[in-house]
This record gives C-alpha cells, structure tokens and sequence, in this order.
C-alpha cells in the first residue's frame, strides 16, 4: 500500500509517517525546497520535492499512490486570508484534481475543530452534523478545504474521509503548547476566566489510531469524524494534572473574563480594517471559550476507543520536555 503524506514535516504528520512506517508501508512525503526533512530521511521514506500550488508537481506525486493523506495547511499564525485562501484551499484543490481519476483507495483529509466555532452551549457537545460557525480566518478556510473534499465525493465518488481534531498534544508538539507547560512550572500561568471552560484535546497516539482507523474501514467515504480524547477537560483540570505530574503547587493567575471579550472585540475591529489577523488578540479571546467535541461517531463507525488519557498523555509529554530542557 503506497501512501502520499501532506504536511509530513508537521508535528502530527511526523507521528503519522513513524506508524506508516512501523505497518510496512511505503510512504511518499511531498515536500518543499524549503522543509525541514532530517527526521524523515533518517526514518527512509521516499521525499518527493513539489508544492501544494505547483499542479505538475502534485500530478507526478501521486502517481502509483493508494492512499493520501492531506495535512499540509497554513495554521494559525499572523497571514492575511490571502494566503490561508493560498495553501488550505486551492491547494487542497489542486491535489484533489491532480488525484481525482486515479485508483485512490482513501484519501483522509485533516481538518480542524475549529471549523465549528465554539460550543454555545457549555454543556452540549459538538457533532459532526452541527453547522458550523467559524470564528478566523483560519477556521474559514479549513471549513472551504472541508467542502471542496466532500463535493469530490457528492460529484465524483472520489473516496474521501475529513477528520477534525481538536488540540492535539504530546512529545515534539508545538512550541505553544510546551510554552504552557513552562509557564505553569514556573508558576506564571494566567488563567482568563474562572477556567471551567471546557477543551478537547487528543493525544498524539490517539489521533494517528483513529486517522488510521478511519483510512481502513470501508464504507465510511464521504463521512466526517472527531477524533479526540475520550472526555473534554476544563482549563484548570489541564493545568492541575501538569502541576500534579510535576510535584509543584497548582498556582495560577486568574484575569477577569471581560479582558477576553474586549480582546474579540479588538479582534474582530482590525480583522474587518487589516489584512492580517492579529492573532494575540484572538488566543486571548479563545482562552474563555468552549471547544469540546463528542465522539461517539468514531466510537460507533470505527471502533475507536482512545487508550491514552489526560493524565498518561501529559505524563508522557512532560517526560519529553523534561528531557530536552535538560538536554
């Protein structure tokens, strides 16, 4: 089973090429002049220089691929919509047309939680038929990706999957996740909010076993699923079980809610007047919001059940970034 990896140099995509790998797979990775790519060579997968705006390119680097997985994307970060229009969405086109009248088994899209918006009602969960109402830019375009995905396989049949996951986390994630992780052992963490507010996340290894779930089981084309952790958690349980794991008192800064809604509303202002998102503003704004997701559907469908929780997921995350603070 040959497979084509979008985004192969990301922080999920590097953990998807590893179990790609570890099943016998061959793996294609589409790369860029530009990618880091020392840990894929180390790991022997076949690195295929292209781009996501390079039609050629994508029509050479699908040729004898059964699978694809589409992760490339440009994520949150301080783009005008242009270039999040760019990458997500007439890049995902261009691959969707460059694969579409090939013998592709699966081609499994990562998109995001965030094409929802958030949970308007705290004690509701989103699923996967709600309408969606995303909040930037980057949330938009994902959602645009979504629709082009699944119209190829309403019109063509095209054999697609869209999974939205949540924050994910675990080793070699982000650098503003472990950011958090310093700021609580320092004990520097400010909370917006009471933190009650309630978040999915996902385990690294539990997204890869339901991507990979999701690619093997027949039937599902044309479908969209949630992939997280077994339950949300509040702001403050996350920061309690990191405090806890690492021996320290859980101390936080609490700043009244009202600096969120005025940061949205700031947001939103230079959103409207400038073309670039100010995205400070806006991961104030989210710290007092609801992002959490049921999974019921990938349980039902897939048979998806996340081995790892909160508390093993962040033990196993600070044990790497213990490692290589000390390092």
């Amino acid at each position: 089973m040959k497979t084509l990896v979008t985004g192969a140099t990301g922080f999920i995509g590097k953990h998807l090429v590893k179990a790609l790998i570890k099943e016998g797979r061959e793996v294609r990775c589409l790369v860029r002049k530009t990618s880091r790519t020392n840990q894929l060579k180390e790991l022997g997968v076949e690195l295929f220089l292209g781009d996501l705006q390079d039609k050629q390119s994508l029509q050479q680097a699908v040729r004898g691929i059964n699978v694809i997985y589409h992760l490339a994307s440009e994520v949150y970060s301080m783009k005008s919509d242009k270039t999040y229009s760019m990458v997500n969405i007439q890049g995902t086109k261009n691959l969707l047309d460059a694969s579409q009248n090939l013998p592709i088994k699966k081609f499994i899209f990562i998109s995001s939680i965030a094409v929802m918006g958030p949970n308007t009602n705290k004690e509701m969960l989103l699923k996967e038929t709600d309408i969606c109402h995303p909040i930037v830019p980057y949330a938009k375009s994902k959602l645009e990706a979504e629709k082009l995905v699944l119209s190829s396989y309403q019109l063509h049949k095209f054999p697609v999957v869209v999974i939205r996951p949540p924050i994910v986390y675990g080793p070699e994630q982000k650098s503003e996740l472990t950011k958090i992780f310093s700021m609580i052992k320092k004990g520097a963490l400010k909370i917006i909010g009471d933190g009650n507010n309630r978040k999915s996340l996902c385990y690294i290894d539990n997204l890869i076993e339901g991507v990979l779930l999701a690619e093997k089981k027949s039937g599902n084309e044309g479908e969209i699923y949630f992939i997280s952790d077994e339950k949300p958690y509040s702001i403050n349980e996350i920061c309690a079980t990191v405090a806890d794991l690492e021996g320290i008192s859980a101390s936080y800064i609490h700043i009244p809610a009202f600096i969120s809604t005025i940061s949205g509303w700031l947001f939103n202002i230079i959103n409207r007047l400038s073309k670039f998102s100010f995205l400070p503003l806006f991961t104030l704004r989210t710290m007092t919001l609801n992002f959490a997701c049921d999974i019921s559907k990938a349980k039902r469908d897939l048979g998806y059940t996340p081995r790892v929780d909160l508390r093993e997921g962040i033990k196993r995350t600070l044990e790497w970034y213990n490692h290589r603070i000390e390092n």
